[in-house]
């Protein structure tokens, strides 16, 4: 084995490590956020009737965890196809990874803020470090994306429809997008501006981004779930991974 052989060898376990410990991080993440999904421990249902009562009091929180868990899987789902494409890496990837991870990390601190909050619209503060941490992570991973795609020829296999599959069009307003987001939430929260402005814009700037999405990639199925995706037998040729050869360096 000659030492060009032994390097790549080694590439690939470095790059191994770097996605098992993003992996094992979100699984990580997604076990802590469900172990304060219980019930009160005031609360020891013995009848139908209380044990009915006793659901219903810790609904709230299931529900927000369920939402929670597919927005944490979704930027998951998101990062594995990012990674899809990785043949190399260097110390500015693994170091925007990091910050990419520290965002999601921060989702459970979010989920016990509801959950020790009460009514979840009662107070405006639980929203707002919920939306924050939700703007954040959008970032980080924008940022990834972005060096991987300014990086593509050095640490990306070869694919011309690589800025397609990661929708780089769109993805790239959010290097403004968040930004300005978190500068109106300041202003919201400093100079008491109405919440319903922010919450309007917010909305707003969520339904653009599906609109363009719709106009730029309307053609573009790949890895498009639906619900009559979860049912529809794949032809071969239909598969992403089939039509063509995507070859390495």
């Amino acid at each position: 084995m000659n030492i060009n052989d032994e390097n790549e060898i080694k590439k690939e376990f470095q790059l191994e490590r770097i996605i098992f410990f993003t992996d094992a991080v979100f699984a990580i993440i997604i076990t802590i956020m469900v172990l304060d999904v219980k019930l009160p421990d005031v609360v020891k249902p013995s009848t139908e009737s209380e044990a009915k009562s006793a659901f219903f009091q810790v609904l709230p929180k299931l529900t927000a965890f369920i939402v929670t868990f597919f927005m944490v899987g979704r930027f998951w789902m998101r990062h594995l196809r990012i990674f899809s494409y990785l043949k190399d890496y260097n110390a500015p990837l693994v170091f925007i990874n990091l910050l990419f991870l520290l965002s999601v990390s921060l989702y459970p601190f979010a989920l016990s803020f509801i959950f020790n909050g009460g009514r979840i619209m009662q107070y405006t503060w639980v929203v707002y470090t919920y939306i924050s941490i939700i703007n954040f992570t959008t970032f980080t991973e924008t940022l990834l994306t972005g060096y991987l795609i300014r990086n593509k020829e050095l640490l990306c296999v070869r694919d011309p429809e690589i800025e397609n599959v990661l929708r780089w069009k769109i993805v790239r307003i959010n290097y403004f997008a968040v930004p300005a987001i978190f500068a109106l939430l300041y202003c919201t929260v400093v100079f008491e501006f109405d919440s319903r402005i922010f919450f309007g814009l917010l909305i707003g700037y969520s339904v653009l981004m599906r609109v363009l999405t719709f106009v730029y990639y309307r053609n573009h199925k790949r890895d498009r779930i639906t619900m009559a995706s979860l049912f529809r037998r794949i032809k071969v040729g239909e598969h992403p991974a089939k039509p063509k050869k995507i070859t390495r360096k």
